[in-house]
This record gives structure tokens, C-alpha cells and sequence, in this order.
């Protein structure tokens, strides 16, 4: 009988696909987070040339770059939460081992989960009243739900990903499981 250590991954063939599913989901979201940055840019350069050298600027060229950089930075907070790449103070979990470090990162996971979910609650608030009262965006006429949807959707991914992270540590806390980096 193969040994049940947490190090083999042959308990199942699915480990393995699934782990190159998540890593090649990991690497189209990067690639796509990319585009829509790059895609800012070039609004942005078209409005500053037709501004500075033609005299207009185009309708809405603001409000749509910071919609989209809105989206953008929710969606990565959540791929940095899941890759545990955000920034953070990570000193003394560097120096741990073992169940102190899952510790460590259970006591981490569990206020994502606080913070996000508090914040997840204030968004869906906010979003339900200004849905009510119908408000659209000056420039392109879009309907306010839509940008204030992205802060929504940010920290309810952030809470769902805290609390998968959460059970994640718990059980590594209780096992105490070799301590792996998610990129390896």
C-alpha cells in the first residue's frame, strides 16, 4: 500500500489534470488581466491624442479605463489570494515550520473570510440601492450596477477563496501536512 504522507500524488488520477487545469485557468486569466491593461493604455493614448491634437475627447474614455481597471484589480486580488502572491508581511511565517505555520495561515485565511465577507455584505447593500434608484454613468450611460458589480464580485470571490483556503489550512493544521508553496 502506498504511503499516505500527503506527498504522492498518485491517490487519484484527477490530482494531477486538476492541478494542470487550475495552473493553465491561472495562466489565461494572467494573460487575459494583461490584455485588458494593455487595452487601457490604448484607450488611453487614443484620448489623449484626439484630446491634446484634435480638440475632443471621446465620450466616456475616462469612465470606461476605470471600469475596467476596477475589474481588473478585483479579479487579481482574487488570483493572488488563491497563489498567495498578494503583498503581505510574511516575516514570521518564513521562519516557521510545521503546525505553526499552518497556524498561522488558518489565523490569515480566517480574516479574509471576516474582511471579505463584511465587505461582500456592504457591496451587495450598496449595489441592491443604487439598482433601485436606477442610476446610469454620465459618459457612456451604463448602468451604475455594473462598475459597483466588480467591488461585489471581487470580495465575494475573495471570501469564497478565503474560506476554501481556510478548510485548506484547517485540515493541513490537523494532519500537519508538509508545508508545499502553491507554484511548486
Amino acid at each position: 500500500m502506498a504511503p499516505m504522507d500527503g506527498r504522492s500524488q498518485e491517490r487519484s488520477g484527477r490530482q494531477p489534470a486538476l492541478a494542470g487545469f487550475a495552473k493553465s485557468a491561472m495562466s489565461w486569466l494572467h494573460t487575459l488581466l494583461g490584455l485588458t491593461l494593455l487595452f487601457v493604455v490604448a484607450i488611453n493614448v487614443v484620448n489623449a491624442t484626439s484630446r491634446y491634437l484634435f480638440g475632443f475627447s471621446p465620450v466616456g474614455a475616462d469612465e470606461l479605463m476605470v471600469y475596467l481597471v476596477i475589474w481588473a484589480v478585483m479579479i487579481a486580488a482574487i488570483v493572488s489570494l488563491i497563489l498567495r502572491a498578494h503583498i503581505n508581511v510574511n516575516l514570521l511565517p518564513l521562519y516557521t515550520k510545521g503546525r505553526v505555520r499552518h497556524l498561522l495561515h488558518v489565523i490569515h485565511s480566517a480574516a479574509a473570510v471576516f474582511a471579505c465577507g463584511y465587505a461582500t455584505y456592504s457591496a451587495w447593500l450598496f449595489v441592491a440601492r443604487i439598482s433601485q434608484l436606477g442610476v446610469k454613468s454620465m459618459g457612456l450611460g451604463l448602468p451604475m450596477t455594473i462598475p459597483h458589480a466588480a467591488l461585489l464580485i471581487g470580495f465575494a470571490g475573495l471570501t469564497v477563496t478565503g474560506a476554501a483556503m481556510l478548510i485548506r489550512d484547517g485540515l493541513a493544521l490537523i494532519r500537519n501536512t508538509p508545508h508545499t508553496e502553491v507554484g511548486s
